[in-house]
């Protein structure tokens, strides 16, 4: 390539060149889109059918067939220019890909993931080997069956994990099971589909084996490389929250040198990049840093050009009408291929009939594995024309186009099947997956937060599903009038979101780091900067949005090293108060004292003694329901202290009336009360067969007259646990009657 062009240098007469072409095709896919986006929003379209729907708009179907705009876009180089910016756009999301992917949700749902696309594979390879039959008399293609063969293989089971990811999150399916199981599929058969396409070019080259493995083993090198880089460089400045630009540029400097010298001799690099992401160590600055640093510009600027890209090459313009029955042949073939092998897997795994018809036509969409193969060097194949590549490449694109359109209609016409349902601990199962939200003010409330988290993620080593999530809350400070600041103030009125609480941050930064590299248990940071009537709100949408199980906040008020106990203000017993009222899940108020209370587990060899206390009544339920979690951690000594109200009678609680309008009244409310004990008994009963009996849990009952009485007792074994589980009291009890 001539020099002259990088340097965006014109060439004799040209006014531009490829690559300030390419640049301004970038702004017109990234304008396009946007505006198709703001118009396919409303019914519920996901990004990337704008994306490619902008494409089109600006290929040679469209504006590219006017003389002027085909000779601005298309000039001399510019496949040179495209293909080398798609291989820069490809590598970026797919590390990125790779930093983000849920390995724990792979290791438990492996085997759905691997059932899923095993069935899918062998229904498009059959599909493929009919579809060789019609296409080559239909083609009028003569040699190289088994070539012909793979290519069709590879475009009808091809699924595009970008294009699955992006189209999960603009839908908020990202935290759900079905959601997270979708992208899993995604990628472990797109991955599938780089190694066939890899041996689909080595039988074709028949000189790559070799350097299959030397790339193997350069890759594990630059794991070696990242995971020294990983745990040296936070060391360089342990004050600051992110490893600087530079530091962050040399990740990114070794994975494109790998990258490009493994393009270069015509191997995919795609496996490689995913697996040097995923095996960046999790914990501390660096990955932090890497995420936080990538995907921004990825999510906002790199998928929405790869998408507009793969549109920009539809092209039908060339193709005659058998082309164009092969076309819709293709098509056909690949969303049946999808629905016909992923719902023979769904019926064998059981999965809920609701998913059925949206995880085949979601992952039906195609992406660069098929271009890339459709790419490939096939000259030396008679058979292989330019209009046979455009017919299949318009194929991946309509399937795409069709796959996504369709997958957002059946959302939206089942949205009361996909979107998040209010949940109780009562009704959770403990094998299902526990997703914690810890909401803190500073590091004082971290530490013990990060020590809850350590109890309810049972032992060093339980398999059980467990997500953590703690939420930095940065109460945002009220705007004075410039009238109103300082001289010296007036230049620093604006900040950005990562500047409001960065001292407490990096505290709660090394706090989360130093537990994550004790328990190996990650925790996933969130930072929530708004004003303080409006933090509620904010809690409520989040833990919507990440599907949260149970969302624990901090006490308003916080004990002293003298032993006494301040008020940090009314505000936050309101906002506590607020999302106990609003929040679509179970809410604990946590309430850490400190030194004298409860202790992280992990890290530990002594057994803690907790409590809970159990009065009756659906909170007192919920609360015995979170106490199961910690009943799983052998570093625990759970007891359940039920309290019994002495005047308690096992006969009718109807109570005699002197008419028959109040009698009424009474029988009504009696017989909610009856239906609450009778719900406590029974779930009660369940929690002492399934953890008392056994051993797990202690369990003693108190017999208490009325709520002093009960606060006796409860000062007795104050010293004893040093930590308490208990419910909201019903306020009818005669059992905690005067007690506050």
């Amino acid at each position: 390539m001539d020099p002259k062009l990088l340097f965006c240098l014109p060439q004799g007469d040209e006014l531009f060149n490829p690559l300030n072409t390419l640049f301004i095709q970038m702004g017109c896919i990234l304008v396009f889109s946007q505006l198709f986006y703001l118009m396919l929003k409303p019914c519920g379209q996901a990004a990337p059918v704008a994306q490619i729907l902008a494409g089109i708009v600006l290929s040679p179907v469209l504006l590219s067939r006017i003389p002027k705009v085909k000779e601005f876009f298309l000039q001399k180089d510019a496949a040179d220019y495209y293909s080398f910016f798609s291989f820069v756009l490809r590598t970026s999301f797919m590390f990125l890909i790779g930093l983000e992917f849920d390995i724990q949700f792979m290791r438990r749902n492996f085997k759905k993931v691997s059932v899923i696309t095993l069935s899918s594979f062998s229904a498009c390879s059959l599909l493929s080997l009919a579809l060789v039959y019609i296409l080559t008399p239909l083609l009028h293609i003569k040699e190289d069956y088994l070539t012909l063969f793979m290519t069709l293989f590879v475009t009808l089971s091809n699924t595009s994990s970008p294009v699955v990811l992006r189209s999960i999150a603009d839908w908020k399916l990202n935290t759900s099971e079905i959601g997270r199981l979708t992208l899993s599929c995604a990628l472990f058969i797109e991955l599938s589909d780089v190694v066939i396409y890899t041996l689909v070019i080595a039988s074709i080259s028949k000189s790559m084996i070799g350097n299959i493995f030397l790339f193997i083993f350069a890759t594990g090198a630059l794991i070696l490389l990242n995971k020294f880089l990983a745990a040296w460089l936070p060391k360089r400045n342990p004050k600051e929250k992110y490893l600087s630009k530079a530091e962050t540029l040399v990740f990114i400097i070794f994975l494109l040198i790998i990258a490009v010298t493994i393009e270069s001799y015509d191997i995919n690099s795609s496996v490689s990049v995913f697996t040097i992401g995923i095996m960046v160590p999790r914990q501390g600055k660096t990955h932090r840093t890497l995420v936080q640093r990538l995907s921004y510009p990825i999510h906002e600027f790199v998928l929405p050009v790869y998408f507009g890209y793969m549109g920009f090459r539809f092209s039908i313009t060339a193709l005659t009408k058998r082309y164009y029955i092969g076309l819709v042949i293709i098509v056909i073939l690949a969303l049946a291929g999808k629905l016909i092998g992923v719902i023979c897997a769904c019926m064998y795994l059981k999965i809920p009939k609701k998913y059925w018809l949206f995880l085949p036509t979601i992952l039906s969409v195609k992406g660069h594995v098929g271009v890339l193969l459709l790419d490939a060097n096939y000259s030396k194949k008679k058979w292989w024309t330019t209009t046979i590549h455009d017919m299949m490449l318009a194929s991946l694109v309509v399937t795409t186009l069709v796959s996504g359109v369709l997958a957002s209609f059946l959302l939206k016409a089942r949205e009361k099947d996909f979107a998040p349902q209010k949940t109780c601990l009562e009704s959770h199962d403990t094998h299902e997956e526990l997703r914690v939200l810890s909401c803190v003010y500073g590091v004082r409330h971290a530490r013990g937060t990060i020590s809850l988290i350590s109890a309810l993620s049972g032992s060093h080593g339980a398999s059980k599903p467990f997500a953590a999530l703690l939420m930095h809350l940065v109460p945002l400070p009220k705007k004075r009038k410039s009238s109103e600041l300082l001289y010296h103030e007036l230049g620093d009125d604006v900040h950005g979101d990562d500047e409001f609480g960065t001292n407490d941050g990096l505290e709660i930064n090394d706090s989360i780091d130093s537990f994550a590299k004790d328990s190996k248990l990650l925790i996933q940071q969130v930072k929530l900067v708004t004003k303080m009537l409006n933090m509620h709100v904010e809690i409520c949408n989040a833990t919507e949005d990440l599907r949260i199980s149970i969302v624990f906040l901090p006490f308003h008020k916080h004990q002293r090293i003298d032993g006494k106990t301040t008020n940090d203000g009314e505000i936050f017993r309101q906002m506590n108060r607020n999302v106990l009222r609003h929040a679509p899940c179970s809410v604990g108020i946590f309430v850490d004292r400190n030194i004298t209370g409860f202790q992280q587990p992990h890290g530990f060899d002594s057994v803690q003694h907790v409590a809970a206390l159990f009065f009756g009544g659906p909170d007192d339920r919920e609360a015995l329901a979170l106490c199961r979690w910690l009943a799983n951690n052998t570093l625990i000594h759970l007891t359940i202290i039920h309290f019994v109200s002495e005047d308690s009678q096992t006969g009718s609680p109807v109570r005699n009336t002197t008419t028959q309008d109040n009698n009424d009244v009474f029988i009504e409310v009696a017989g909610r009360d009856q239906t609450e004990h009778e719900a406590d008994r029974s779930f009660l009963e369940e929690f002492h067969n399934r953890f008392v009996t056994t051993g797990q849990v202690g369990f003693m009952e108190k017999r208490v007259s009325d709520g002093p009485h009960t606060l006796t007792i409860l000062r007795e074994i104050g010293e004893m646990y040093s930590l308490f589980v208990v419910g909201k009291s019903r306020g009818d009890s005669p059992m905690t009657m005067l007690l506050y």
